[in-house]
């Protein structure tokens, strides 16, 4: 069961296809895959997030100028069990610190998600029952966010087997679509690469690494992370998919 709140630490990293490999190899004998990511076929599930924002984009302008307390509105599902919940998530940055709250919409309690995002009239007659879901509603529509972007990618996630609790994620094919209202994607609309050369100021496409702990990185992360060289570099799939439509990409290239 996932827990209602969940604080932890995430460092990010860009990697190219040798630097993705050799992580793998050095993890193996601290990790495992997690439980989904060893059901499929090639050790990588779809992630989609519906991100959620204010008229003036408060939210994505916070992440921009790194205020030390800032957040995110987002929900979240897996097209591989296209039955299963959509999670309502709150995902607050304070300092390095992250705390994410996560709670799970069923059609059979609260109807359609699609309406409790859309509709706050309908939100504040089905949304009860559980409290991560009610405060995702209750700070999405007293702010009158409403969606603004999806973001898709594939992702290969690996559990530390010696720690408590430690993660180790790789994101690829990460890409969006523009959205004004809660839905989910399709594959015949017109998605935007998020990881591609030119976002990434790279040569080639890019392996969007996320190492997750609690209060102080494992020993072999830490190790790992020296012996690799391995830069921490930030990267927000909400703000970039923003910039993708809001930047005309001729003039983001010259920004670069």
């Amino acid at each position: 069961m996932t827990p209602l709140l969940i604080e932890r630490r995430e460092f990010k990293y860009h990697l190219d296809a040798a630097t993705t490999r050799a992580v793998r190899e050095a993890i193996r004998p601290f990790c495992e895959l997690d439980a989904f990511s060893a059901k499929q076929p090639d050790h990588r599930y779809t992630i989609e997030s519906l991100y959620c924002d204010t008229p003036d984009l408060s939210l994505y302008t916070a992440n921009e100028n790194e205020l030390l307390d800032r957040y995110k509105l987002r929900a979240r599902w897996y097209p591989q069990n296209p039955t299963g919940p959509v999670f309502f998530e709150v995902k607050r940055r304070v300092h390095d610190i992250i705390i994410k709250s996560r709670g799970p919409v069923t059609h059979d309690v609260h109807g359609d998600w699609r309406d409790l995002v859309d509709d706050p009239f309908v939100a504040a007659d089905r949304v009860g029952g559980h409290p991560a879901v009610e405060r995702f509603v209750t700070m999405l529509h007293r702010q009158g966010a409403s969606p603004k972007t999806i973001v898709r990618y594939e992702r290969e996630a690996w559990a530390s087997t010696v720690d408590e609790y430690a993660r180790v994620t790789f994101d690829t094919r990460i890409r969006c679509v523009r959205t004004d209202r809660a839905r989910r994607g399709t594959d015949d609309e017109s998605w935007r690469a998020q990881d591609d050369p030119e976002t990434m100021g790279a040569i080639r496409s890019m392996t969007v690494l996320e190492l997750k702990f609690q209060q102080q990185a494992p020993s072999w992360m830490t190790r790992l992370v020296q012996r690799l060289s391995l830069w921490r570099r930030s990267f927000s799939k909400y703000c970039t998919s923003i910039d993708a439509f809001a930047i005309p990409r001729p003039r983001r290239a010259v920004m670069r």
